[in-house]
């Protein structure tokens, strides 16, 4: 028989194992960041990932492609703790469903006017088919926006076709179903290859911030220490992604399987579109602000504090010794 003393012990010691199984098992549990496709935009995410920025601020990340609407409602259900579908997460804030825009890295738009070969001015649009990736969304913004800038009416001068991601429009330009499309830098080079038009970059008219991370008002409340180092290694990955040019190309070359020359061309091309320090200027905040107005048709202007918190990114900017947010 067993004495109290041993009795004892053996709780003690069943206490303690289970406590630090528990322990490890929360160290060893996954943080998962919810990005829509494998995108140019998605650069800085997936050097962070890649590069080691999130292992040394000693975090398990883990990366889940997920379409835009079921980002939301997996973040809402904490299927994920983050999602970097930055318009779906302002307009579902602007909704009040609690959750909150929280670092951006795609400071200007990622996007360039794409034509057939035929197509040698932006106004040579008027009576032909323009592609959008869906009707509604920074990207339809934008185009709207580009169109009325060289005087052409979006809603009469213009077919606008919702066909999907950038892959799908980039084989409607192919086959000659659209003359236009917005791209990203990666497809942008690939449109120059078949000899389509490159003709305008959308951030040099339109002043609207695109990727960036948001999460739940609940996460952020509970796991502020966890954001924090999250921001800390997303800060990293865009000092990275500005200053190191030859990583970032060979990221380029292992993410999107490019060739080096194609992937110099889309760095050039690509890099000016990523901010320093994580927050959006105030001039673009507005614009994306004025485009979600839009778009909801809600009835009054929306504050910024309604769709973005940031001062978990102060902190984050403070630890490195860097940045203003607006």
């Amino acid at each position: 028989m067993y004495d109290k003393k041993s009795i004892t012990l053996v709780l003690v010691w069943v206490l303690v194992f289970g406590f630090c199984a528990e322990a490890v098992a929360a160290q060893e549990r996954a943080i998962r960041i919810g990005f829509p496709s494998v995108a140019f935009q998605e650069l800085p995410l997936f050097a962070a990932s890649k590069r080691g920025f999130f292992h040394a601020e000693g975090l398990n990340v883990e990366l889940v492609q997920i379409a835009g609407a079921p980002a939301v409602a997996a973040l809402l259900s904490g299927d994920v703790d983050y999602i970097t579908h930055n318009s779906r997460i302002v307009a579902t804030a602007v909704r009040g469903g609690g959750v909150k825009s929280i670092f951006n890295y795609v400071a200007r738009p990622i996007y360039y006017l794409v034509t057939l070969p035929e197509i040698k001015q932006p106004k040579e649009l008027q009576g032909h088919t323009v592609g959008v990736s869906s009707f509604g969304g920074a990207a339809y913004y934008i185009t709207k926006q580009l169109l009325e800038y060289y005087g052409l009416n979006a809603s009469k001068d213009v077919a606008i076709r919702a066909l999907g991601q950038d892959s799908i429009r980039f084989s409607a330009m192919a086959g000659k179903a659209i003359q236009a499309t917005l791209l990203p830098p990666d497809f942008a080079v690939r449109s120059k290859e078949l000899g389509f038009n490159v003709l305008v970059y959308a951030g040099d008219i339109v002043d609207m911030p695109m990727g960036g991370l948001g999460t739940t008002d609940k996460r952020l409340k509970e796991k502020r220490d966890e954001a924090r180092r999250v921001l800390r290694a997303l800060i990293r990955s865009l000092r990275f992604v500005n200053d190191d040019r030859e990583g970032a190309k060979s990221l380029l070359i292992d993410t999107f399987k490019m060739t080096s020359a194609s992937a110099a061309e889309a760095y050039e091309l690509g890099v000016k579109i990523f901010g320093r320090e994580g927050a959006p200027s105030e001039n673009g905040l507005k614009t994306l602000l004025a485009a979600t107005q839009e778009e909801l048709k809600h009835p009054t202007e929306i504050a910024p504090r309604t769709v973005m918190d940031l001062s978990i990114l102060r902190d984050a900017q403070r630890d490195l010794g860097t940045g203003k947010t607006p």
